[in-house]
Formats: structure tokens, sequence, C-alpha cells
């Protein structure tokens, strides 16, 4: 299932750091991927942009490098579970949403009870 939510409430902008305190234990046992295109320049911001996508870190590395000023524009953040499945996938789009994936419905409530404006998205 999957949820979009505003990533701008008034002048606050909802960062990866954030939603990952949010519901980031969810996944913990997980590894994560990130694949960012774009962010905003902010001291630190080099840490998300230079990430490879195709090293695997632990949550408390990617909690470290998302610093809660950072403003991802472009990219997705994927926690990948000891099977090697995609158990969570956060998407920045342009600046304006996060889209949320993942088939935790614990996961899913939390984001639900903390944005009250959250869309579903069909599949």
């Amino acid at each position: 299932m999957m949820l979009s939510i505003c990533a701008w409430r008034g002048d606050h902008y909802v960062s990866l750091h954030e939603l990952l305190d949010l519901i980031g234990h969810f996944f913990a046992e997980c590894r994560w991927s990130v694949q960012v295109n774009e962010v905003a320049p902010e001291p630190g911001a080099e840490l998300l942009e230079d990430c490879d996508s195709s090293r695997l870190m632990l949550l408390h590395e990617l909690i470290r490098i998302s610093a809660p000023n950072i403003q991802v524009i472009d990219g997705e953040i994927t926690a990948i579970d000891n099977d090697g499945n995609a158990s969570l996938l956060l998407r920045a789009v342009d600046s304006t949403s996060w889209d949320i994936e993942t088939a935790n419905t614990e996961a899913l409530a939390r984001v639900r009870e903390s944005f009250g404006d959250a869309v579903e998205i069909p599949d």
C-alpha cells in the first residue's frame, strides 16, 4: 500500500530524518539503500548526495547522515529486509510530497496518525 503526504506543513518541511524518527523502528533490522538525485544546499546535504545506492547501510547510519535541516527534493530511500525484499520505499517527489510504500500496516497507521491528510495512492 502507498500513502502520500505533503512535505510542507506551513513553513515546516517534513524531512527524511523526521520520517525515519516516526517509522524507522518498524524497519530497524533492514539495510537501507539511498538514491538521492537532488537536495537543497544545506550544510551536511553532501552526505546524502554522495550516497552510493549499491552500498547498503544500517538505520543508525542513515539517521546520522539525514540531518533534520536537509530537504530532499528528489530521491528514493529503500529499506531492504534480510531476504533482499524492499520493505519500505520513501520517495521524495519534487520537494512537495513524500510517497510512502510498505506492506507494514503498523507503519502506515503511524503515518496516518501523524499526518491526518495522508492520501492513499491506489496500486
